[in-house]
Parts: C-alpha cells; structure tokens; sequence
C-alpha cells in the first residue's frame, strides 16, 4: 500500500537514509524509493537502514508518520527484494512492531502473517524472520487475551531465538512479551523469570542507561510490587526513572509512567509525601501529552488502587514499549 505522506521529521528523515549512497549525496525520499526500487542491493541496504533506525523513531513523537514512511519503504522493498528475501522479512516485522505498539493489531498481525506464509514452504526458511514474526504475532494474540495460542506462538519464537542467538535484544523482546502474557494471567512468579531474563539480556547486549534496559526493570519492578516485594519494586522503579529522566528527559510519557509506578509503590511503603510528588509530576505530564486526567492525590490514588486485589492492582502499569 503506498501512502502519500507530509513533509516528515528528522527522525523519518533518517529512518529513510542509506549508507550505500555515494559519499556527499542528499537525495530525496522519492529519490531513495526509486533507487530501491530499481536495485536489489540498494533496496536491500535501504531496508537494514529503516530496521537498525526503528529504535529511534519509536521514541519519536511523529509515530504516524514514521509509520507510514516505513509502510512505503516495505512495498518498494517487498518488490524489489522477494518477500523470501531476509531484509524484506527484518523490515516487515519491524513495521509490524511499530503498529502492534500502536495498537493497530490488525494491520500488525498482517504484517507478520505474510512473513510467515512466505518462509512456511520451507522446512530451513529463514529462522530469525521467523521467529521475530513468531514473536510478534504472539503479542497480538496476547493483546486479544487468546493465551494459549499466544503462548504457543512465543515459545517457538524464544526456542529459534535462544538456540540461533542467545543473549540478543531480539530474545529479550520475547522474554518481555512472554513476562507480560503470564503477568495478565496473574502469574507473577513466572512473569519475574522473563522480566529477569529480558534485563540480564538488555543489561548485556545494550548497556545499563538503555531506554530498553530502563523498560525491563520498570516491569520487573512492578511484577515485584504484584508478589508483594515493595523494597525491591522501588529499586528498580527509581534506577528505571533515573535512566529514562536521563536519555528521554524529564517530560517524556515513559517518565510520566515510571512516576506513577514509583508513586504507588512510595504510598503503600508509607512515604506519603514522596508519593504525592510523584504522583504530582506524573499527572502533570499526562495532562501535558493527551490531556489525560489522573488522581493528583496519593491518597485518593491509594484508595483507587485499593479496591482492586493482589496483583491486579499494577496490571495498567506494565509497559512493553521504552
């Protein structure tokens, strides 16, 4: 599907750019699409730039249209390349991690179901498409609570991961995917393990102050406040805060998010007036982002988390996106 598209921001700007250009040249994104379009290696370089870029435009405020660049960057590609064609299976399931996270699970399931059909002819297809398409297509199914289907699909995606990588940051999006399936079903314990396994990933393949390591310790930090381990919660909560107010800033929504956790966790440890600090600056940003209205009270929020149990209380704050 091509889509006709604003003048993007410098984060689609560089998303659409390509090391196999001669040195010196500035061409046009219509320019880049029409040399992929023609060559299978500009083509295929273009697509590894788009799949190595995507982390940073995921913390971009333009999602859409970063989206809809990369939807065109996947047709041209797509055929160019050949669906069979790695680079077009990276790039796909890249775009479908971008509209899963948007929550357009549709069009992200489709993203994945192509790679899927296009590697099923054969038994030594292309293992790490398919086990990213795996993965991805069991965190749509998550999303619409078909958990055992979901749980099937993550297990083969960790299997292919773990046996043809190990420690990559691929293996910690499942183990985070599969930390979030079993955190909805109220299986805390299991849920710590993946949460675990994805930080000890994160921690080692991209560092400590990684916005993706900061994510892995705000959910391990809220699946230890559902088993009842405040201490330990709001360790990992304030190093997640710390990291995210440090390479995101202080007004980004994922820092809003970190307050909000560490501000229930503060209340029900008995600091009140940290947690109404937190709380504070939490609601402040959400009104800032989408005008979204909040307790501004700790005690209020205390008494709202309250009414519900055990670990159902933290379920809205589990996040699997920097």
């Amino acid at each position: 599907m091509m889509v006709n598209t604003p003048a993007p921001d410098n984060a689609s700007v560089h998303l659409m750019r390509s090391e196999c250009l001669p040195q010196g040249a500035s061409l046009s994104i219509e320019s880049l699409l029409t040399l992929a379009a023609a060559s299978p290696a500009a083509a295929a370089e273009l697509a590894q730039q788009c799949v190595n870029a995507v982390d940073a435009v995921q913390l971009s405020a333009d999602m859409e249209t970063a989206i809809e660049l990369l939807m065109r960057v996947t047709d041209v590609c797509a055929g160019t390349l050949g669906e069979t064609h790695p680079a077009t299976g990276a790039l796909r399931c890249r775009l479908g991690d971008l509209l899963l996270a948007e929550r357009r699970l549709e069009q992200a399931r489709q993203q994945y179901e192509i790679v899927l059909a296009a590697h099923r002819p054969s038994v030594f297809g292309d293992s790490d498409a398919i086990a990213r398409a795996l993965s991805g297509l069991g965190d749509v199914l998550r999303t619409e609570r078909k958990y055992v289907t979901a749980l099937i699909c993550l297990q083969r995606a960790l299997r292919r991961q773990s046996e043809a990588h190990g420690v990559h940051p691929a293996t910690a999006q499942t183990h985070t995917r599969l930390g979030a399936l079993w955190f909805e079903q109220q299986r805390y314990a299991t849920a710590r393990f993946h949460f675990q396994e994805a930080l000890a990933i994160r921690e080692a393949t991209l560092g400590s102050r990684d916005p993706a390591t900061a994510q892995s310790l705000h959910n391990l930090g809220v699946t230890l406040a559902a088993l009842g381990d405040l201490r330990s919660a709001r360790v990992c909560l304030a190093q997640a805060l710390a990291i995210r107010e440090d390479r995101l800033g202080r007004t980004h929504l994922a820092t809003a998010q970190s307050l909000e956790a560490l501000s229930r966790v503060l209340a029900d440890l008995g600091d009140d007036e940290s947690a109404q600090y937190c709380l504070e600056r939490a609601a402040a940003l959400y009104r800032e982002h989408s005008g979204d209205r909040r307790p501004v009270s700790a005690t209020v929020a205390v008494q709202v988390n309250r009414r519900q149990r055990g670990g159902a209380r933290w379920m809205n704050l589990l996040r699997r996106e920097p």
